[in-house]
């Protein structure tokens, strides 16, 4: 079930929106703060990307709701599993973020993305708002506890891990450090990975929210076009 929520609420004609997962509340509530044209953010449920269908069908519904009134749709979501493909402009264009998922908004910019992964490809990555809804792998873990048990559940998560070597936390300055720098060390800790801590940036989501939509970092949809993954690559 999505669980909308206006960070910014603009009902008038021409109202501008950005359509985003919750895991990024943080960074785009600071950044809405800094003042700025009227945007309406809508919040979907974090973690859809674990069942794409269900975010491709939401992410549809909220679209054409907001799109008879909408000046400008931009998703804040990059290519998130595939749940974004398939994706329909059916009344007007939208724009997306040029991204894998999230990670290269929070460290602001694709280019930034590619860097720090090819330095260690191997890093699972948490934000603010993973740790604080506890939808880091050890809140996943206790969600699989009542179906598995503790032990099965404890290997189900090693076994999705066991390709990562790092867990990093994603600092992008808008939570207090301490509480999120324990839960991410337990994380670390639990699973058997090396800790460690990357400054992030409020760039991108800046340019989600205000522009500017360059064709590096965003691609356009046109009126009637649907989102593929050759469009992406």
């Amino acid at each position: 079930m999505d669980c909308p929520r206006t960070a910014q609420t603009t009902i008038s004609q021409g109202r501008r929106v950005v359509i985003a997962c919750r895991v990024m509340e943080p960074e785009l509530t600071q950044v809405l703060a800094e003042g700025g044209e009227p945007v309406e953010i809508l919040y979907l449920d974090q973690a859809l990307h674990r069942t794409p269908t269900k975010l491709l069908g939401l992410l549809q519904e909220k679209i054409d709701q907001v799109a008879q009134t909408a000046s400008r749709i931009v998703l804040g979501y990059g290519l998130c599993s595939n749940g974004v493909v398939g994706v329909t402009a059916r009344q007007q264009g939208l724009l997306i973020p040029r991204c894998h998922d999230c990670i290269a908004l929070f460290l602001g910019s694709p280019l930034r993305y590619q860097e720090v992964f090819r330095e260690k490809p191997g890093t699972y990555y948490l934000t603010p708002g993973w740790i604080v809804e506890k939808k880091d792998p050890l809140g996943i873990l206790e969600e699989f506890v009542p179906k598995y048990g503790r032990e099965t559940a404890q290997w189900v998560m090693e076994e999705e891990l066991k390709h990562y070597t790092h867990i990093a936390l994603i600092d992008t300055g808008v939570e207090e450090m301490a509480p999120l720098r324990e839960r991410a060390m337990e994380n670390a800790s639990v699973l058997k990975k090396q800790y460690e801590e990357i400054p992030g940036s409020l760039d991108y989501f800046r340019e989600l929210i205000r522009g500017p939509y360059t064709e590096e970092k965003f691609l356009r949809l046109r009126l009637g076009e649907a989102f593929t993954q050759e469009m992406f690559f």
